[in-house]
């Protein structure tokens, strides 16, 4: 059996939470744009991404990861959170291709994958890479 270090424990709850909210914002700034809006879904996905991503990294290296966080911060930490930042934009990008162009299907169901897929590539990758200890 694999054991969970409790502080991933801690962080997989605080990311859930953290996380889980920007995430809901931006899925439903995303559809709001793209759906009401009527703005093209490409855009409203990076519209919302910059929105939601000004809040990310204060919330993930002061909460989420803040209690194990022994990275020192600075440019090297921030500069990995961007590039985090940016493949899940990419990532994200690629669901609204998927769906929306390639399918043909409604922004709806783009969101499945960028709530359920998404958001746990990038806690992998910022507990793992950007604020590793």
């Amino acid at each position: 059996m694999i054991r969970v270090p409790k502080t991933m424990i801690g962080q997989i709850a605080a990311y859930a939470v953290g996380g889980g909210a920007m995430t809901a914002f931006h899925s439903v700034l995303y559809w709001v744009m793209a759906e009401l809006a009527a703005i093209d879904p490409y855009l409203a996905n990076t519209l919302s991404t910059v929105v939601v991503g000004a809040t990310g990294y204060a919330l993930h290296s002061r909460w989420t990861f803040g209690h194990t966080n022994q990275s020192g911060g600075g440019l090297k930490v921030q500069g990995r959170y961007v590039i985090v930042s940016l493949l899940c934009f990419l990532l994200n990008s690629f669901w609204v291709w998927l769906f929306v162009g390639r399918l043909d299907l409604s922004v709806t169901l783009s969101i499945v994958p960028m709530v359920l897929i998404t958001p746990w590539l990038a806690f992998v990758l910022n507990r793992f890479w950007t604020f590793a200890r």
